[in-house]
């Protein structure tokens, strides 16, 4: 069995890995082959990478247009590649844009005879629901991470089920932070400042100087202050460039086996808006989120979006319980000021926390099988269907 991934960014890299190694543990009696475009935590599972996912990994509308043409050039060469490959299965791993339209010029072209399977559905039940519509015309299967989105997609005859989201078998709610802080001697008396900067190289050129001044101008107020910066080992260096010449701890952490205790550890957390905003959130630990882009993707997205909030947590719990700096609001004032709110006022941090218990019931139960080997069984499946 030949399965060719399209992944990304890193949190796609996060996804696919344990499904590779869910897939190889599901067919012990046939060879199975995972290649295509994926990131280190892939390969660490036997995936043969045949682009580095950096390679595609651009995001914003203004932001692509300086490599439209070479990005033309990688989808050509990928869809080539499938074609001479013909694996049995196509697995698109969140990242739509790209990753659509990929599927979409497959199912054109007619060349490629295999599966086309997209993990991590859309948000159409948020924004724009006509793309349920859309894109059952060239997927043949979606894989969802909540509960309620496959009825979106089964009405306009897409096979579609709900997998589960990989945060309710994390370790997210195990974790308390005591280890973190021991090892790391940090006081019970002390306060603790989480910094999240991000996944992708433009979001850490863009924020990276706005967080960090927002950081020293709390710390001009907190007595006693520690910095806690859970990152990728790729932007390990990048982060502690930043953070260098703070006179205050600061801990930039990068072993993703210390993730969640660094998490657990933090008090407050300011977090560039993605996928760490929902992890930090089911975790249950207070923060604010931040982003700013082009003033002219800002603009088009504004236009496009009719969902009220960016955070996921936010659009699940269907109200602002984390604070949204974006844009002109993303200033280090601003960002310091919501920090401050959160660290002097127990209630307002604990209000946040009880809003976060409520995303047990959003993301599904914990089931007997992972979301990894839910996706397995279906993907199989899939395949096999006539």
């Amino acid at each position: 069995m030949k399965l060719f991934f399209i992944v990304g960014e890193d949190s796609g890299d996060a996804l696919a890995a344990p499904v590779i190694s869910a897939l190889q543990e599901a067919s012990l009696n046939e060879p199975i082959e995972c290649m295509g475009i994926g990131g280190p935590l892939m390969e660490e599972k036997g995936f043969q990478t045949l682009l580095p996912m950096d390679q595609i990994s651009v995001m914003g509308i203004w932001e692509i247009l300086p490599k439209l043409l070479h990005l033309m050039k990688i989808k050509k060469a990928i869809l080539d590649e499938i074609e001479s490959i013909q694996p049995d299965a196509v697995i698109t791993v969140d990242f739509p844009d790209f990753n659509f339209h990929i599927a979409q010029s497959l199912k054109k072209r007619g060349v490629y005879k295999g599966k086309i399977i997209h993990y991590v559905a859309p948000s159409v039940w948020a924004w724009r629901p006509e793309r349920a519509q859309k894109i059952a015309q060239f997927l043949d299967g979606v894989m969802c991470l909540f509960p309620m989105e496959p009825e979106y997609f089964t009405k306009h005859n897409l096979n579609a089920a709900h997998v589960g989201h990989p945060l309710a078998v994390s370790e997210a709610k195990s974790a308390t932070g005591k280890i973190f802080r021991k090892e790391n001697e940090i006081p019970d008396s002390a306060k603790t400042l989480g910094l999240f900067f991000g996944s992708r190289d433009g979001e850490f050129k863009n924020l990276s100087s706005i967080i960090k001044s927002a950081t020293l101008l709390i710390d001009d107020v907190e007595d006693e202050l520690h910095i806690i910066a859970p990152t990728l080992p790729r932007l390990e260096y990048d982060v502690q460039t930043i953070l260098k010449g703070f006179h205050l701890p600061v801990y930039v952490i990068s072993n993703p086996l210390m993730k969640w205790e660094a998490m657990k550890a933090c008090d407050v957390a300011i977090a560039v808006s993605g996928t760490v905003g929902l992890e930090l959130a089911y975790a249950g630990v207070p923060h604010i989120i931040c982003y700013k882009v082009n003033p002219i993707t800002a603009l088009i997205i504004k236009l496009l979006v009719k969902v009220k909030h960016v955070h996921l947590a936010n659009i699940l719990l269907g109200r602002e319980v984390v604070p949204e700096l974006l844009q002109g609001n993303c200033m280090p004032e601003a960002i310091a000021q919501k920090v401050e709110d959160l660290l002097q006022d127990d209630k307002l941090r604990q209000k946040q926390i009880d809003a976060f218990k409520e995303l047990d019931t959003k993301l599904g139960p914990r089931e007997e099988q992972t979301p990894s080997q839910k996706a397995v069984k279906f993907i199989i499946e899939t395949i096999n269907k006539n």
